[in-house]
């Protein structure tokens, strides 16, 4: 099984293990700074809990959709077919898209493999002809801008697309411009492609700042080539992709809109003019890439292991096998409080018998002594 993002970080804990990092880790669309306020953790609480509602919500459809899908196949084989409570946890290896370098560190069982840039070949690919030449001859550095294949810069409103040609142009760097169609007025310094080989370009030592969207494999391939980033998020983790970023100090942020060009334009004087941002990309991207092992070579070797093991369940957590309240220990709790409970009440059966008994024996002694 493959997590695509931080995103259900919470909801894998949850598949895998038990969800240990919700006071700690904030929920994908939550831009909280580690460590959460109470109010923070508050409202992290609740989108969990919103997330699992409609998961919940949805379980007689899905289980409709898995037993449509499986039972069949259950059927050929011989086998039965395992209810959807038991089968939804059955998952031998996890390979989670994250790295500690980039999202905050927690607990994880050991079938758990972060590959953050699996995506990216080891051997970057070389750049065309055209855009290696455009780059070898930016001694002063050059500006990579993309937004991503989703929401295509050649979307942008008219008024915003020359602005941000204004503001570019004014840049003492050579821009590449991920831009869809033709733009007419281009500045000297600015080029355009409908595609760009993104990683090729990030490699090039000469490529100084980043602009990007912020998408989760855009965020890796800066750390992996050491880019800083300006990252104008769109949708989605987008937003908390970038607020982690700018909360590690190689990143800044603005606001996608009409008129972001003035934004932008600081944004990029400030990483032109200050290198902290650039010195410490760099000192993570160290971290990013010191692994004993690459990242293929993890997922060819966990792969093969969970078939010769048939399913990897001397890795897996023992704690999916316990029920919530035995995790939490309330049903230690429960006993514990009963047993207190029990003692109490014989104790205070004691304490009343022993004070009856003494006041009887007063009693009868005081009769005896009138008498």
């Amino acid at each position: 099984m493959l997590s695509g993002a931080v995103m259900h970080r919470h909801y894998m804990e949850y598949l895998v293990d038990t969800v240990r990092s919700l006071p700690v880790v904030p929920f994908l669309t939550n831009e909280f700074p580690v460590p959460m306020s109470f109010k923070d953790r508050l409202f992290n609480t609740y989108s969990f809990v919103n997330m699992m509602y409609y998961i919940w919500r949805d379980t007689a459809r899905t289980i409709s959709i898995y037993e449509q899908r499986f039972a069949p196949l259950a059927a050929a084989r011989g086998v039965s077919l395992p209810p959807f409570s038991e089968a939804m946890h059955n998952i031998s290896i996890l390979f989670v898209n994250s790295h500690p370098s980039f999202t905050p560190a927690i607990s994880l069982p050991p079938n758990v493999i972060e590959i953050a840039g699996y995506h990216i070949d080891e051997v970057t690919p070389p750049l065309p002809k055209d855009l290696q030449e455009i780059l070898d001859s930016s001694p002063r550095g050059a500006v990579y801008f993309s937004l991503g294949s989703i929401h295509e810069s050649a979307a942008l409103p008219e008024k915003t697309k020359h602005d941000l040609l204004k503001v570019l142009g004014e840049l003492p760097y050579t821009v590449l411009w991920k831009f869809e169609e033709k733009l007419d007025g281009l500045p000297k310094n600015v080029h355009i492609r409908s595609w760009m080989p993104q990683a090729s370009i990030l490699a090039h030592p000469n490529v100084k700042i980043f602009i990007s969207h912020g998408g989760l494999l855009s965020t890796l391939e800066t750390l992996r080539y050491g880019v800083p980033i300006i990252t104008i998020p769109v949708f989605g983790d987008h937003a908390s992709n970038a607020e982690r970023c700018v909360q590690a100090g190689y990143a800044l942020k603005i606001k996608l809109s009409s008129d972001m060009a003035p934004e932008l334009k600081i944004a990029l004087n400030e990483m032109i003019s200050n290198d902290k941002y650039y010195k410490k990309v760099k000192s993570l991207s160290k971290v990013f890439n010191s692994r004993p092992v690459k990242e293929s070579k993890l997922i060819s070797h966990y792969v093969e292991l969970a078939i010769e093991s048939k399913g990897a369940y001397h890795l897996r957590s023992k704690a999916i096998l316990y029920k919530w309240y035995e995790l939490w220990m309330l049903d230690q709790v429960v006993a514990v409080l009963a047993v207190l409970f029990i003692f109490y009440v014989i104790l205070k059966k004691i304490i009343s018998a022993i004070i009856k008994k003494l006041a009887k024996d007063s009693k009868t002694k005081k009769d005896k002594k009138n008498k």
